[in-house]
């Protein structure tokens, strides 16, 4: 009987550190579990934080020297005629041009704006038949400047341009399925007021924003020199190579 009792007693030991080592292990595992889930989440938090930072550029100094700009560094304080006309043709191909994808175009145009002028537009719904009827059409412009004059201003920030110029609006399909190409070409008169600030990827590429926009579309060259003439705006219409003046 009591070698009966000795057997009971030493099974319930065994029993017992089973359990706890069962425990322990239930322990260790789920406090494994708590930190392999803490470091995914601090990792993919790492990831997230990286990957909404600026792309830096890169660029070279007068000595060759690479150079590193993020988002929010001013690369420059003074705007050029190169950035004005590429400003413009950008801005006006969205502006006044058609696509498709017209809406996230205009989009893109009016994130050129100035606050104050953007809120004008907006308030007076310029673009909303525009949009109701170009939208997800097969058709689409392209813009080119012919001629740009740039009237008065200066380049540094915090100054204002006052620029006047011609360009070319060639309208085709988006997709040319029946493959013949097929375009036509409107001539384009335009006036803005720009104002120039601190170049920055995350402000403005071109260090410029559109306080004031006019323009004006004609469909064939004899009627935009016969606009130009009216107006007294022959300067445009010389003969001289290049596209600034």
């Amino acid at each position: 009987m009591k070698r009966e009792e000795a057997n009971d007693f030493f099974n319930l030991m065994k029993y017992r550190d089973i359990e706890k080592i069962r425990k322990t292990s239930i322990i260790f595992m789920s406090c494994l579990c708590v930190m392999m889930f803490l470091v995914t989440i601090t990792a993919l938090l790492f990831a997230y934080s990286v990957a909404i930072k600026p792309t830096p550029v890169i660029a070279f100094d007068k000595q060759g020297k690479r150079v590193v700009f993020s988002g929010s560094d001013i690369l420059d304080n003074e705007t050029n005629r190169v950035r004005i006309h590429r400003f413009l043709t950008d801005f006006i191909g969205k502006f006044e041009g058609i696509s498709p994808d017209i809406e996230n175009d205009l989009k893109d145009a009016y994130n050129m704006l100035t606050p104050k002028f953007r809120q004008i537009l907006l308030d007076k719904s310029v673009h909303r038949d525009k949009i109701d009827l170009w939208k997800n059409r097969n058709f689409a412009t392209t813009f080119s400047i012919t001629r740009l004059k740039i009237l008065k201003g200066d380049f540094k920030a915090g100054s204002t341009l006052t620029v006047e110029g011609i360009g070319e609006m060639d309208f085709h399909s988006a997709v040319d399925y029946s493959g013949d190409g097929e375009t036509r070409r409107d001539h384009l008169w335009f006036s803005a007021l720009l104002i120039v600030t601190p170049i920055s990827l995350e402000l403005s590429p071109d260090g410029l924003f559109v306080e004031f926009y006019a323009g004006r579309s004609f469909p064939d060259l004899r009627q935009l020199r016969a606009f130009l003439s009216e107006n007294k705006k022959d300067y445009l219409l010389t003969e001289e190579s290049g596209v600034f003046e």
